[in-house]
């Protein structure tokens, strides 16, 4: 394990790389072989070994550590440092630790990593339940556990989307205006239009008529909203004052 990466506790990461150090002087005898998926690349929500996949906003990734099940007690994932200790499978050799991510305004990748560990006395981690947290906590007077497979890292770039489709008024303020999204697999999602200045507050906004009559409807998706891969069609409705309608469309990537 790369201590240098994590922004987490830098002391226990230390020991347990000295502890992985020493793992074939304490009879590891050989590393076994171990494989991380994560569920993001593919449309229908499969899983996938690829080291690089995309997340939106929000959404829960499940990663999934398939290991040798006659050398593991329990798996540690982590983020940036900060590692959850997940000690039993639903299937044998296989761990799975879900997370979801936050982006902002840029999109942001992190590195989620893993390793099964062999226990030697007790774990070596304890959970806090109070705070939901695990936290490296080696007995004294045991043998430390053992890492039984290499690290395995897989990469996650999470992101977001912004609809914003500008029209021109025609002869005031608009009727009505609506607003939804078509992922493509055919799946329509009506959007309601924001109620109130709350920050929380869901739905599209309508900005306008300006002075030049320019109207723009600005929308933020949620990961439920928008497709798992491909595009994403936003398309909006616009009945004017005058009595005619327009309709306007927009594709946003959605990888």
């Amino acid at each position: 394990m790369n201590s240098e990466r994590r922004s987490g506790p830098t002391g226990a990461w230390l020991a347990v790389v000295a502890i992985l150090a020493a793992a074939p002087a304490a009879g590891c005898g050989g590393l076994a072989s171990a494989r991380m998926w994560a569920d993001t690349a593919l449309p229908g929500g499969g899983f996938s070994i690829h080291n690089h996949q995309w997340a939106y906003e929000g959404e829960p990734v499940t990663f999934e550590l398939e290991c040798d099940p006659g050398a593991v007690h329990y798996v540690v994932f982590g983020i940036d440092g900060n590692e959850t200790v997940v000690e039993s499978g639903e299937v044998r050799g296989r761990y799975r630790w879900t997370h979801a991510f936050q982006a902002g305004p840029k999109s942001r990748t992190y590195e989620v990593y893993a390793r099964p560990f062999l226990m030697r006395g007790k774990c070596d981690w304890v959970y806090d339940r109070a705070k939901d947290t695990w936290h490296f906590y080696p007995g004294a007077s045991e043998k430390p556990d053992v890492a039984t497979a290499r690290e395995q890292v897989t990469r996650i770039t999470c992101y977001r989307r912004e609809v914003r489709m500008r029209f021109k008024a025609r002869g005031g303020p608009p009727k009505a205006v609506t607003l939804a999204l078509v992922k493509s697999t055919g799946e329509r999602a009506q959007v309601p239009r924001r109620k109130g200045g709350a920050p929380d507050a869901r739905g599209f906004l309508l900005l306008g008529p300006d002075e030049k009559g320019g109207c723009e409807v600005a929308y933020s998706p949620t990961h439920a909203g928008v497709g798992r891969a491909g595009k994403t069609r936003a398309e909006l409705l616009i009945e004017h004052a005058d009595g005619s309608l327009e309709r306007c469309t927009e594709e946003i990537d959605t990888p």
